[in-house]
């Protein structure tokens, strides 16, 4: 008896015409699809395919078989698809930077909880070196956290490219066009706490250039009330975590010489973590 994926791999070559972009398709070597078509012709007991040229066009018999098994392997690959989806529910715990958490992570979790009803979520929020402990002490199943991450005992796969820019709520400092770092590093600086990516980030890129760190908090949401209450604050925060701000005019974004502060959003995995049908899932629609 002929088996399912040897029906797809004729009704496949069938309209390809072509055992190189079947190959392709299945991974599998073209020796491999050949020998599944002619143990199918085997099995009927007559051949489905006329060579012509490089190309294999199905002959009368194997249009007829077409017609007859492709409603059924049809069927049965909806079969196959609704009950494998069937699998992908449970509870997924995911721990993420701040940022992540409150700027990026929300609008997907929404939308893939839409598709996929039967999943709920944990959601912790911990800065960069919190995310990395809790995924690799397997508290977590997956982390996001900001910019680079070099630890041999995960998985990092790059989500999106973020924007750092550095704010206040200063009207007549942002008027002026193009500031010199060295200008305002005696300003009164606000800063996310140490061991935040952000900090890391800003910090990293003006080196040996030192700022005046006046005050440091956990959360974004803090850092803009103190800049929204003082001309005299400054501090450099994700530009999705400031767009509303921007656009009412309530901060202003300060063009700084010679620097451009971006980082990688990246979700983090333990490398000798069995990947479940949900976590797969879940990563694969994250990165679209």
């Amino acid at each position: 008896m002929f088996t399912l994926k040897q029906l797809e791999v004729f009704i496949s070559l069938a309209h390809k015409q072509k055992v190189i972009d079947v190959a392709a398709e299945f991974n599998m070597s073209q020796s491999a699809i050949s020998m599944s078509v002619k143990e199918l012709e085997k099995i009927v007991g007559e051949n489905l395919f006329e060579r012509i040229g490089k190309k294999l066009t199905l002959n009368e018999r194997g249009v007829l078989f077409l017609e007859q098994i492709f409603p059924h392997v049809d069927s049965l690959q909806k079969i196959f698809t609704n009950f494998s989806s069937q699998k992908i529910e449970g509870n997924l715990r995911i721990c993420a930077s701040v940022t992540i958490t409150n700027y990026l992570l929300p609008k997907y979790i929404d939308e893939y909880s839409r598709i996929r009803k039967n999943v709920k979520f944990s959601l912790k929020s911990a800065n960069t070196n919190d995310v990395i402990h809790m995924i690799k002490e397997g508290v977590y199943d997956i982390g996001f956290i900001e910019d680079k991450c070099n630890d041999e005992a995960l998985v990092c796969k790059k989500i999106i490219t973020d924007e750092l820019v550095v704010v206040t709520s200063n009207k007549e400092l942002a008027a002026k066009k193009g500031h010199y770092i060295d200008n305002l590093s005696n300003m009164q600086w606000i800063m996310r706490e140490v061991g935040s990516g952000t900090r890391a980030v800003f910090l990293d890129a003006i080196a040996p250039e030192p700022v005046n760190i006046y005050m440091e908090f956990d959360h974004t949401e803090t850092i803009k009330k103190f800049l929204k209450l003082s001309p005299n604050y400054i501090s450099c925060l994700p530009k999705i975590s400031v767009e509303k701000e921007l656009r009412e005019g309530l901060l202003f974004e300060l063009d700084i010489h010679g620097y451009s502060f971006e980082r990688d959003f990246i979700l983090i995995m333990r490398k000798d973590k069995k990947v479940s049908m949900l976590v797969d899932d879940f990563t694969e629609f994250i990165k679209l």
